[in-house]
């Protein structure tokens, strides 16, 4: 791919026509009707409705390219833009999203088979890494994810565990959130570069001063997010 259209384009087609997936269109970077955030900062807030339970969705499978504003609050990497030549305060993040369709085990066979087939990226210059368990939070270590991975065919050397900072996602302080697993290019010094974010939306966390509560969310069927910044695909 030499593009960033081509990214896209590449990403849009191979979810609509090889995986059965509906092309939702960008929502505004203004949110509707929701206070909690300024701007749309992440590609799962037009469907926030949708994993709390408040609203149908739109299908059962959905791929997009959202629009998204970062300045401020969790996940804005402020002090990265302009430092490391891939943060920035408005991209596009690429995402396909299962209301209910598919789990675990599809969303990392389809990053897998994105990444090394249409895009042709080697799987030597892959990591990935899954979530730790962490006791605050009460949530055990991931262990299904990290047997997924196992039976793609990443070898173990590749597949690391990591704790709620780099691998439990929230979008604010209250809202959807649940584990996650990353697909990370490694750059030629060894530093890696996120190309893709698969959260396991499962919880939702509740706004409280001197504790977090995480109890299963209210959708009666799990949903997942699957992201990729694309800017950071036409770099790898």
């Amino acid at each position: 791919m030499s593009t960033s259209a081509e990214i896209r384009k590449t990403f849009i087609e191979f979810f609509t026509q090889k995986q059965g997936h509906k092309h939702v269109k960008s929502s505004s970077v203004v949110p509707l009707c929701d206070p909690t955030v300024p701007f749309v900062n992440a590609g799962m807030n037009q469907f926030k409705g949708v994993f709390l339970g408040i609203i149908e969705p739109p299908c059962a499978r959905a791929v997009n390219s959202q629009k998204c504003v970062r300045v401020g609050g969790k996940h804005n990497d402020l002090d990265l833009v302009g430092v490391d030549g891939h943060h920035h305060t408005f991209f596009e993040m690429l995402g396909n999203w299962s209301f209910g369709s598919y789990y675990k085990k599809e969303a990392c066979e389809m990053a897998w088979d994105l990444l090394l087939g249409p895009y042709r990226l080697k799987a030597e210059n892959l990591l990935v890494t899954y979530f730790a368990g962490d006791p605050v939070i009460g949530l055990t270590e991931d262990r299904e994810c990290r047997d997924i991975w196992k039976s793609i065919g990443v070898p173990p050397s590749r597949i690391r565990s990591c704790d709620a900072k780099d691998n439990f996602w929230e979008m604010g302080d209250c809202g959807p959130c649940g584990p996650c697993t990353e697909i990370h290019y490694v750059n030629q010094d060894g530093s890696l570069t996120e190309l893709w974010n698969i959260v396991f939306i499962q919880c939702n966390s509740e706004c409280r001063r001197c504790c977090r509560a995480y109890p299963p969310i209210t959708t009666p069927t799990c949903s997942f997010q699957s992201s990729q910044p694309y800017r950071r695909t036409v770099k790898a």
